[in-house]
């Protein structure tokens, strides 16, 4: 496997995470920052351009990138005073609710060129970042493959039409985009994953993935669709599940090569 250049865009925050006992934990989390570790510990090289505050939280978020291997280029600057946190509570079935004290002003993005660029959550709706962020979108090469994970977080308070309206436009610059069925059902009410497929290939987008829970997932193409099973697995929580998938996905992209094949549209179903 070659060794890409994979840049990824959005929020590295502190979880507090309090389970249905009462008892509370802090680990480090974020949905880009977990794409970001999940394919360095693939082995896959992995900038993250982000924000990180001075503080303790910031100290724990920063090892932990570290000893993954992902790169901060630029230090997670600029610093805000404190580091966003999120406060997921777990219920008796393992999901989680979340709430969010989230500071995303990273200033102007200079992305270098990247094979992938992949962006999502909370950087995508939340001002002024998530103009920055689709600026970076639009100025990535031609050469490079555009990857998006809307992640939608109800609680961050932005409303559905215009999570929707800019879901949309980040579609419009995406080859590859996934989804939650949670994410799809909040922005698309009573639509099919079918439905909301044609949609996002009317927009641009290549490949198109939902992940089903148990389930599994489904993906689309302009020309197909197909669903996969999942494996079985024993529940613990569903905190950042989303973004391991994310993580695999891109890294079996990567793995076979497939970044050309996915910009162009020209998937044939047994590669995908």
């Amino acid at each position: 496997m070659s060794r890409p250049a994979v840049h990824v865009i959005g929020e590295a925050l502190i979880d507090v995470v309090v389970r249905a006992d009462g008892v509370e934990r802090v680990r480090p989390g974020g949905s880009p920052a977990n794409v970001a570790v999940g394919l360095a510990r693939l082995g896959v090289p992995a900038d993250l351009l982000c924000r990180i505050g001075a503080d303790a939280y910031g100290d724990l978020l920063r090892a932990h990138l570290e000893q993954a291997g992902v790169g901060l280029p630029d230090g997670g600057s600029p610093a805000p005073a404190r580091t966003s946190t999120a406060v997921a509570t777990l219920g008796a079935d393992g999901s989680a609710s979340y709430r969010f004290d989230i500071d995303w002003d990273p200033g102007t993005l200079a992305v270098p060129t990247a094979r992938i660029l992949h962006t999502g959550s909370l950087a995508t709706v939340l001002e002024p970042g998530a103009t920055a962020v689709a600026a970076a979108l639009s100025a990535a090469g031609p050469a490079t493959l555009v990857s998006v994970d809307p992640n939608v977080r109800p609680t961050v308070g932005v409303p559905q039409v215009e999570v929707r309206s800019r879901t949309e436009r980040l579609a419009g610059r995406a080859h590859l985009l996934k989804m939650s069925d949670e994410d799809l059902d909040w922005l698309y009410p009573g639509a099919a994953p079918e439905e909301v497929a044609a949609r996002m290939h009317e927009l641009g987008v290549r490949l198109f993935v939902v992940t089903l829970g148990a389930q599994g997932c489904f993906l689309s193409t302009s020309e197909w669709s197909c669903r996969i099973p999942a494996e079985a697995a024993t529940l613990v929580d569903t905190i950042g599940a989303g973004d391991a998938f994310m993580s695999g996905l891109l890294y079996a992209v990567i793995a076979d090569d497939g970044d050309q094949t996915v910009r162009t549209g020209v998937l044939q179903r047994e590669q995908v």
